[in-house]
C-alpha cells in the first residue's frame, strides 16, 4: 500500500515485446521486480516498492500519458518518443538508451531499382513521378520523422501512406513505392528484397526512459535519497555493471611478489580500477593479490598467463551493481541539470 498523503509514482511499460521483456529484467536486476500475474492483467506493483506502481499500454500511449502527467516514466522506443516530440513538450528524455531494444529507422527500396544507391537519388525520381502526374508513395507509421529527413535532404515530391502494418510488403503489392521502417540486422528486409540506401538512416532508436517534467522536478526535490534518485541510481548501477567481472588473482609467498607484473598484465589487456595489494593467509604469511574489472567474456584467454605469472587462484566474480566516482554523472544529477532548464515549448 503507497501510504497515506503521499502521491503514487506511476511508471508505464509496454504491454508486450521486447520493450516489454527487457524492462521487466532491468527492473528486477536493479531490485525492482515487477508483481504481474499475467499479461492480461495491464496494473501491476512492485515488490518492496510500494510508492511505485506500474501500468502496460502500447509505446506510442505511454507517450501521450507521460505528456500529461498520468504517468512520471514511461519506458517506450527513442524512435515512438521523437516521431511525437512536437506534441510531447512537457516530456523529456531520462535515458535515450537502456541498452537493448537497438534498431534504427532507414528508407528503404526494392532491390531492383540498381540505379538508386543513395537517398540522393530521390531527389531526381521523385521529380520524375510529379512530371508524370504520379505520385511517389512512402510507406511509414513515422511520417514527422519521415518529412524531417526529406527535408534534408531536398526531397519533396512524395506522399506518406500511413501505415501500422507489415510494411515490407507494400512495394510488392503496389501500395507504396518505398518504405521508411525500423531495421535491426536488416534481414526482414532481404528477405522481402528490399535494401537500405546510404544516407537513408533516419534515426537511431532504442529503448528509452522518458519522464514528466513537473512531475520529475517534484520527485527531484525529495532529494538524493528519494524514490526517484534511488530508482535512478539502481538502473545507473546496473548497467554500469553489465559484462563485467570482478577479478581477483591471489599469489602466495612461495611464488614471490608478482603483483606488480599482474598488474601491469591486466592494464596492458583493458582492464580498468587494477588495485593491487599485500593480504596474509592464514597462517600469518604475506602474500599478494591483484583486484580489477575486466569484460567477462576475455577472462578465460588469459587465465592460463595469470597463472604463468604467479598466480595461485584467479576468481572471476559477476558484479550486480557498479558505481564509478570517476564515472560518467548519474542519470539523476544529470536529470536535475536538465530539468532546471527545461521549460515547455
Amino acid at each position: 500500500m503507497t501510504p497515506p498523503n503521499i502521491d503514487p509514482i506511476r511508471i508505464a511499460l509496454p504491454s508486450k515485446g521486447h520493450l516489454y521483456e527487457g524492462a521487466v529484467e532491468l527492473l528486477k536486476a536493479a531490485g525492482y521486480k515487477v508483481r504481474r500475474a499475467s499479461d492480461r492483467q495491464y496494473e501491476a506493483t512492485i515488490g518492496g516498492h510500494p510508492r511505485f506502481h506500474v501500468v502496460f499500454m502500447r509505446p506510442t500511449d505511454i507517450v501521450v500519458q507521460v505528456q500529461e502527467g498520468r504517468c512520471a516514466l514511461g519506458v517506450t522506443g527513442m524512435d515512438v518518443f521523437a516521431e511525437h516530440q512536437a506534441e510531447a513538450t512537457d516530456a523529456v528524455v531520462v535515458e535515450p538508451d537502456l541498452g537493448y531494444g537497438g534498431c534504427r529507422l532507414v528508407v528503404a527500396v526494392p532491390e531492383s531499382w540498381i540505379d538508386v544507391t543513395h537517398v540522393l537519388d530521390l531527389v531526381d525520381l521523385t521529380t520524375e513521378f510529379k512530371a508524370a502526374g504520379k505520385a511517389f508513395r512512402v510507406s511509414t507509421k513515422y511520417g514527422a520523422l519521415t518529412q524531417a529527413h526529406f527535408r534534408r535532404w531536398g526531397i519533396y515530391h512524395y506522399q506518406i501512406i500511413h501505415s501500422e502494418g507489415a510494411l515490407e510488403l507494400h512495394p510488392t503489392l503496389g501500395i507504396a513505392d518505398i518504405i521508411v521502417d525500423l531495421t535491426s540486422s536488416g534481414t526482414t528486409l532481404k528477405d522481402n528484397r528490399l535494401r537500405e540506401i546510404e544516407g537513408g538512416k533516419v534515426l537511431e532508436s532504442a529503448a528509452s526512459l522518458i519522464g514528466h517534467a513537473p512531475s520529475l522536478k517534484a520527485l527531484i526535490a525529495e532529494g538524493d535519497s528519494g524514490p526517484l534518485a534511488l530508482l535512478l541510481d539502481g538502473l545507473d548501477g546496473v548497467r554500469a555493471s553489465d559484462g563485467r567481472l570482478l577479478l581477483e588473482v591471489a599469489g602466495g609467498p612461495e611464488e614471490g611478489y608478482q603483483a606488480a607484473a599482474v598488474a601491469a598484465f591486466l592494464a596492458q589487456r583493458g582492464a580498468q580500477h587494477v588495485v593491487r595489494g599485500e593480504v596474509w593467509d592464514e597462517r600469518g604469511r604475506s602474500c599478494w593479490r591483484v583486484t580489477a574489472l575486466v569484460a567477462a567474456g576475455r577472462l578465460t584467454s588469459y587465465h592460463r598467463e595469470l597463472i604463468r605469472l604467479g598466480a595461485r587462484r584467479v576468481v572471476g566474480l559477476p558484479t550486480r551493481f557498479l558505481f564509478d566516482s570517476e564515472g560518467p554523472t548519474s542519470t539523476f544529477d544529470r536529470l536535475a541539470e536538465q530539468l532546471e532548464a527545461h521549460s515547455p515549448r
